[in-house]
């Protein structure tokens, strides 16, 4: 009978895992969901929580359901940080939304990723038609796009200019910062204006954010006419230098200033001006600071205006929506005229629809109208932006720590980013869906001014003859005339002289909606068409998960088998009081094999294909390649011996005077034990990430570290130091618990050893030595040896402390990087998950090797038992 109940159970858990293991239907590759009646749109968005910008976009959603009662739309909020990685990480798992906001500079991240060949966004061109796309400023449209694909909507735009307090202006009576200033007019103000406690001006010397409008201004440029990365170009070097010299030469710039410490001395007046955009004017204006807003000065030497980057951000579609009509018109919806108003005048959001540059309420607004001055002076950011960041980073700790000069950081830098460029895996071009959304007309015309083509009577297209001042084809849609393609004007397509017809392929239709096309010439009906689309929507597979959970599969269903064979071999064997022994464990070890177990093995399968962010999912074999790349990699050695030390130096510590305070406060006698033993528990008892915070802002140069030497040092800006400084924020940390530990050892030492040693004379040094130590060895050896993986793989530590810098070496780990830290870096910034499998492994084999020469040396296994 309780044979049949094991079966029972094991056939039970079999057909329940089975759901799972079996890899359900495919995604089919056309529109299975109807856009008509009721759906749901599902839209991530980067606003602030709780701000006014996530109230605006909440009501500009809820007024779209009000006239849309069949669409319900759900919202969900991703921080903008990592807006792009998760949605990545979404789509690679077919969960992505249908809508997103994402910024320009975040299009580059994701543009080359691929789900079973297929990009991750929607092609946008033949949901959009001309006169959708002419609502918007072409540079903002053209933003949006990656290569010839057109990936956002545009919504907004933003990007630096000066901001100044207008109080601090008047207490030392000078005048205002206005257009007409240089960056020689800049910094003598700074300096008048740094005096006591106040500084001139903030912001963060070593940010290459808010280096990009200085270079320009110097006459620099990230990328050349070609394309190719120029960072070391003309004019770059004394930018960087310029920069670096407000804070380490004029002292106008608080030192080691970071962002939101520069928005912090802004707010409390300790800072005259700043270099900020226009999504912190509320904040500063809830301030109660009388602010004012003027353009970036111009460089008297070249005569140019610094030109910060403009980056715009817009709504996408994803490709594996299946309500792709919907969500675009709920994108353009929230990039409307009336919703981008709101944003204006409610948020300081500056507006990228046509109509609104000339509104008079927003030309009227001095905030809104001078940062779009500001705008109209800058430069779109490129998509190429996000590898910048990193080679830049490097440059600039090695100029202000003055490893190098700025002319050879930035040299390195341009030749790492090169590097980085040509690493790029360019994927394939998507496979076209021709006829989707689209109809194709052929005409036959006059030689007349103007044609216009009205679908379902409103206008779709505008053609006018050539007047010479056609610029050529942007590949949104295809219009051509004797196999010419037609070049255009913004958005009015350009016949050349001369020409009989002329065939357009338009865009926006609807499928499964019969559309009446028809054309005028001068006002006169020349053609009319009823016509509707040929192609329905193609949906990407995404990354088949039935490989993976018929493992898990395979390995619970396994073990229940396993453990079923013990209990029967118990009963068998008459151990009566262990036969369920194995039901009472099963629990626990189905979690570990499920949770701990398959991800390793996972891990260790990784670390032999080629899997990045790119194709994940669809990655293959290539052996020890990446083992190699590991073992040959610079800074490899470095980081490992930092490793060692890092480990050595805080276990050695966690021991040593956790030893010292657990036998002051077992051994010696002062009062309040108890109180002195909570006191010294606290560091561990608060949650680390707070505690490490706290220790990094007592370390800036405006913290409690340097107010009490009266100095104001960047502590965490020079390489030793900041080694110095994060194994002694962990040293702290981890004590506590070596010290309870180790105290509860003492206790259970017995009294009576001691007091025998005390009548043969045996006291103090003598009987710590030969008694307390020795009996304490089943508890140190252990202790040590779980201090010591504990130690190898702290992350949060180093990660909130530092994040891995200084940054001194191009492509290397950074001066206080530990190999785990520099495995996430790895993983999550480069997406190369493959390689960053095989570092784990790597690492997993280390503490492999230590743990058992541990363990045989110091017969740790023994010692605790």
């Amino acid at each position: 009978m309780k044979s049949s109940k094991y079966a029972f159970a094991l056939l039970f858990s079999f057909l329940l895992l089975l759901q799972g293991c079996i890899g359900g239907d495919d995604i089919e590759s056309s529109e299975t969901i109807s856009e008509e009646g009721p759906i749901t749109i599902e839209v991530w968005h980067t606003f602030a929580s709780e701000s006014k910008e996530e109230e605006t976009f909440t009501n500009a959603i809820r007024e779209f359901e009000s006239l849309n009662p069949d669409i319900t739309v759900e919202i969900t909020w991703k921080p903008y940080a990592n807006a792009d990685q998760q949605f990545l990480i979404a789509s690679q798992g077919g969960e992505a939304p249908d809508l997103m906001r994402l910024a320009s500079d975040q299009l580059g991240a994701i543009g080359e990723a691929r789900v079973n060949g297929y990009p991750l966004l929607e092609d946008l061109r033949p949901h959009l038609t001309p006169q959708d796309r002419s609502l918007f400023e072409e540079r903002a449209l053209e933003a949006m796009r990656y290569g010839d694909e057109l990936y956002g909507i545009p919504a907004s735009q933003d990007c630096l200019s000066l901001i100044y307090n207008k109080d601090l202006f008047d207490s030392r009576g000078l005048e205002y910062p206005n257009e007409n200033w240089t960056e020689e007019d800049l910094l003598s103000v700074a300096k008048q204006m740094t005096y006591q406690d106040v500084k001139g001006l903030s912001l963060p010397i070593k940010s290459a954010y808010w280096w990009f409008p200085i270079q320009e201004g110097f006459g620099g440029s990230l990328f050349d006419e070609n394309g190719q990365p120029s960072l070391d170009s003309n004019g770059s070097s004394e930018a960087m230098q310029w920069m670096l010299d407000l804070e380490l030469e004029h002292e106008v710039v608080a030192t080691g200033t970071q962002i939101e410490g520069m928005k912090t001395d802004f707010i409390s007046s300790k800072a005259a001006m700043i270099i900020d955009g226009p999504w912190n004017w509320a904040t500063y204006e809830s301030s109660r600071l009388n602010i004012g807003q003027t353009l970036l000065p111009k460089v008297s030497q070249t005569d140019e205006r610094m030109s910060p980057l403009v980056t715009y951000k817009g709504w996408v579609v994803s490709k594996q929506s299946t309500q792709k009509i919907a969500a675009t018109e709920l994108a353009l919806w929230l990039s409307s005229e009336s919703v981008q108003k709101e944003f204006a005048l409610e948020t300081y959001t500056m507006p990228t629809h046509k109509s609104l540059i000339n509104d008079s309420e927003i030309i009227e607004n001095r905030v809104l109208s001078g940062f779009l001055e500001q705008i109209e002076l800058g430069i779109p950011v490129p998509n190429k932006i996000y590898l910048v960041y990193g080679p830049l980073s490097t440059a600039f700790d090695q100029s202000y720590s003055g490893v190098a000069t700025t002319n050879e950081s930035l040299s390195g830098a341009n030749n790492e980013l090169k590097l980085l460029i040509e690493g790029i895996e360019v994927a394939d071009k998507a496979p076209s869906n021709p006829g989707y959304r689209t109809i194709q007309i052929n005409v036959d015309i006059n030689q007349s001014l103007e044609y216009k083509i009205f679908v379902d009577d409103e206008l779709h297209t505008i053609l006018i003859s050539d007047n010479g001042l056609g610029t050529e084809n942007k590949n949104y849609d295809t219009c051509d005339s004797s196999g010419i393609e037609l070049q255009q004007i913004e958005q009015t397509r350009i016949i050349p002289d001369n020409s009989t017809s002329f065939n357009c392929t338009l865009t926006g239709m609807i499928p499964g909606k019969l559309h009446n096309i028809e054309v005028y010439e001068d006002d006169e009906l020349i053609f009319s068409i009823n016509e509707n689309t040929v192609s329905v929507d193609i949906i990407p597979e995404a990354g088949d998960t039935s490989p993976v959970m018929f493992a898990i599969g395979a390995i619970v269903v396994s073990l229940i088998a396993l453990l079923s064979i013990g209990a029967g071999r118990d009963r068998k064997l008459g151990r009566t009081n262990s036969r369920f022994a194995h039901l009472y464990i099963a629990p626990a070890v189905l979690a570990l094999v499920v949770l701990t177990f398959y991800p390793v093995i996972y891990g260790f399968w990784l670390s032999f294909t080629d899997a990045d962010q790119t194709h994940l999912g669809e990655q293959s074999f290539i052996g020890l390649a990446n083992f190699w790349e590991v073992i040959t990699a610079s800074g490899f050695i470095r980081v490992t011996l930092f490793t060692l030390v890092w480990t050595i130096a805080n276990v050695s510590a966690h021991i040593g005077l956790g030893l010292f305070l657990a036998l002051i406060l077992q051994y010696s006698n002062i009062r309040g034990k108890t109180a002195y033993r909570t006191l010294l528990l606290l560091p561990w008892a608060v949650p680390s990430y707070i505690s490490v915070l706290v220790w990094k802002g007592m370390f800036q140069p405006s913290g409690l570290i340097n107010d009490l030497l009266g100095t104001d040092i960047n502590f965490l800006s020079d390489p030793t130091g900041a080694q110095i400084i994060v194994i002694l924020v962990n040293i702290w940390l981890g004590v506590p618990f070596m010290m309870m530990s180790i105290s509860g050892a003492l206790q259970a030492l017995p009294r009576d050893m001691y007091e025998a040693a005390e009548v043969d004379g045996i006291t103090g040094w003598n009987a710590f030595r030969h008694l307390t130590l020795p009996n304490l060895k089943s508890a140190l050896v252990p202790l040590s040896l779980l201090g010591f993986i504990w130690t190898f793989n702290m992350f949060n530590v180093i990660y909130l402390m530092t994040d891995g810098g200084p940054d001194l070496n191009f492509g290397e780990p950074g001066e206080t990087d530990i190999l785990i830290t520099y495995v996430y870096d790895v993983a999550f910034r480069d997406g190369a998950y493959g390689v960053a499998a095989a570092w784990s492994v790597i690492i997993f084999m280390m503490l492999v090797a230590f743990s058992w020469t541990y363990m045989k040396q110091t017969n740790a296994t023994e010692a605790s038992i």
